[in-house]
Order: C-alpha cells, then sequence, then structure tokens
C-alpha cells in the first residue's frame, strides 16, 4: 500500500476517534465545577489558616456544600458548548459578552489559563 493511503486512512481513523470521544455539555459542565469547587476549597482553607475555631471551620464547610447547587445552577445559566463534530467549546457568557475558555476534544476538557487568572485575580482582591 502507498503512503499516501497510509496516511489518509491514518487521518480518517484520528478523525472518526474525534468525532466519537467529543465531550458532551455535561463534561464541559463538570469540569468547570469542578475548577469552582476547587477555588471555593483553596478558599476556605487560606481562611481556616488565619482562624482558630472549628465552629467557623465547620460553617464554612457546610455553605461550601450548601453552594454546590448554586454552582450548578449558576454553571447552567452562564455556560454553554459549540459542537464543531470534531471538537467542542466552552463558552461563558456574562453581563451580555460571551468569551470561550476551554475546549474539548478526545474526551478530554481543556480550560484556558484565562480562567485560572481570573481565580488568581479573586483571590488577590480578597487579600
Amino acid at each position: 500500500m502507498k503512503t499516501k493511503y497510509k496516511l489518509l486512512i491514518a487521518i480518517g481513523i484520528i478523525g472518526l476517534v474525534g468525532i466519537l470521544t467529543n465531550p458532551d455539555k455535561a463534561r464541559h459542565k463538570e469540569v468547570m465545577k469542578v475548577k469552582i469547587m476547587a477555588y471555593l476549597q483553596q478558599t476556605i482553607k487560606a481562611e481556616s489558616k488565619s482562624q482558630n475555631s472549628e465552629t467557623e471551620t465547620t460553617d464554612q464547610t457546610l455553605e461550601m456544600m450548601m453552594g454546590a447547587p448554586i454552582i450548578d445552577a449558576m454553571i447552567d445559566n452562564v455556560l454553554s458548548t459549540d459542537n464543531y463534530v470534531f471538537f467542542s467549546t466552552t463558552k461563558v457568557t456574562w453581563q451580555g459578552e460571551s468569551r470561550i475558555v476551554g475546549i474539548g476534544a478526545f474526551g478530554n476538557v481543556f480550560l484556558s489559563s484565562k480562567v485560572n487568572d481570573a481565580f488568581n485575580k479573586l483571590q488577590a482582591q480578597k487579600k
């Protein structure tokens, strides 16, 4: 078999795998939720180090657990995805402005460094 045909077959197989493993909206939402929850856990740890009371730490943990449904609702409202067959994008719409913050391909969702920058900026504002 000629090299040209082998290359076309390989590209076809990679394309088919890309189509079959393109993450759906639920996967994009899950990755964003994990990112937000990790940020909240970091914030609680930082605040608990500055506090000595176990009651306050417990209260903060309960607030985070109760906040999970709120985070789900918020993500449902602001997050959308665009499917481009081989890959998909994660879009966040805030105050009427949409931005692509991630890309999904081959079963994975990769968030932009802009998301980390936004969380770091929020932490810096709290200090």
